[in-house]
């Protein structure tokens, strides 16, 4: 972790800007160096508010060469968030996830909630499964069937309607980073991103980046939290980029507008869900998953696999019925993790682009764009939208043209 962090990190449960106590810190290189002040809202090193009037400008290289590898970050409230392996904790029940930290260091943190949440922020299955599920990857794998460093990261420009040049120097936040890849990906553009994930994830992601020695690993900043409990400051980012993350937590609306408010005036917001299916397809869909959520995930992870010949299989027989190229090749594991995704985690969400396109406008977007891509279409939908700025009127496009699918060229899945 570094101090860039705290310009955007707030305590989840009460909006305050809680306080680093380092640990454990080392000092590493930087592979390019950072222009000062990098902080917009609150530099962390000097505790001081609007750095751009600082007088001298700050050493933000110096900061930046700061690793931190174990800290607290404790909060007024009484809240306290390890931080550990030099990814940030920022969960409300983190005193129950991370008790040898607490034990450690003889912290107490805020004693667990004894009272129910006013609505579900959480489950205990879903950020095990993802753990799981992210744990089972290895470098090079592809993710759902995509090569993250080559394919997804060119997606990912058309996604945002953006080039390399409108990303370098911009903040983005990517929402369920999962493995890491396509952030890393995407930080080669030359954006600055906090990646947030609810699992675990963020641990081997943040150690491949630093063994590796990628030369971005100074702009990616991992960080675990929820999206429904946001550790984050509003209106802090010039892009938001969630893919297949939403539809996961116990509600899609409510992680909708929790995430959104991340957006700065005139900033980007990208969404990626589950698309509605058939009701025959659903209704298997459903009565699978009945049974799936409720096993043991080492269990359903083993069935997963080896069931790949079949799913393989059947994805064949399917794409030659429907007149389609044949798929692209997987291993079993890359099958087995997608099949895992699908049949573990407890709460799974699916919509239509005119539902999500009125969500988009009931938090203030506007420009909006289905950018559900050709080779995504069948199973899921893409929409993004322009945080409007300050006294702007909204202008809503024209229904046919908002909700009509992408149909400008890209670059395909090869086949």
């Amino acid at each position: 972790m570094k101090k860039r962090l705290l310009d955007w990190i707030l305590c989840p449960r009460c909006g305050e800007r809680p306080r680093l106590d380092v640990f454990q810190q080392e000092r590493v290189e930087l592979p390019s160096p950072v222009a000062s002040p990098a902080c917009a809202f609150y530099c962390g090193r000097h505790g001081v508010f609007r750095p751009a009037e600082m007088t001298p400008a700050p050493d933000c290289n110096a900061c930046y060469q700061e690793e931190i590898l174990e800290a607290a970050l404790s909060c007024v409230c009484g809240q306290v968030y390890p931080v550990i392996a030099g990814v940030p904790r920022m969960l409300t029940n983190a005193r129950e996830e991370y008790p040898d930290f607490f034990a450690r260091h003889g912290l107490a943190g805020v004693p667990k909630r004894t009272e129910p949440a006013a609505a579900p922020v959480a489950d205990g299955r879903s950020s095990k499964s993802f753990g799981l599920q992210w744990a089972v990857y290895q470098e090079g794998d592809h993710t759902w069937f995509k090569d993250d460093a080559g394919l997804r990261k060119r997606e990912f420009l058309y996604n945002l309607d953006t080039t390399p040049e409108g990303l370098r120097g911009a903040t983005l936040l990517d929402g369920g980073c999962g493995n890491g890849e396509l952030t890393r990906a995407v930080a080669e553009y030359g954006p600055e991103i906090v990646a947030m994930d609810f699992s675990r994830s963020v641990e081997p992601a943040r150690r491949r980046l630093f063994e590796k020695g990628f030369a971005v690993s100074h702009k990616v900043h991992y960080l675990q939290g929820n999206i429904l409990e946001f550790p984050l400051l509003a209106k802090s980012f010039d892009m938001v980029h969630t893919s297949g993350v939403l539809h996961h937590t116990p509600s899609t609306y409510r992680a909708f507008r929790s995430i959104s408010r991340a957006v700065k005036p005139g900033g980007k917001l990208y969404v990626q869900l589950y698309r509605r299916r058939p009701a025959w397809i659903h209704a298997i869909n459903v009565s699978l998953r009945a049974v799936t959520t409720r096993l043991p995930m080492g269990l359903l992870y083993g069935l997963c696999y080896a069931t790949t010949p079949l799913h393989a299989a059947a994805s064949r027989l399917v794409h030659f019925l429907r007149g389609e190229p044949t798929p692209p090749k997987a291993t079993a594991r890359e099958r087995a993790v997608q099949m895992f995704d699908n049949y573990s985690p407890r709460f799974q969400y699916r919509h239509t682009v005119p539902e999500i396109l009125e969500l988009f406008k009931s938090e203030g977007y506007t420009d909006l764009r289905d950018v559900t891509l050709d080779n995504e279409a069948r199973h899921m939908l893409a929409v993004l939208g322009r945080r409007k700025l300050e006294g702007e009127t909204l202008t809503a496009p024209p229904a046919a043209e908002a909700a009509q699918p992408n149909q400008q060229p890209m670059v395909q899945q090869p086949a």
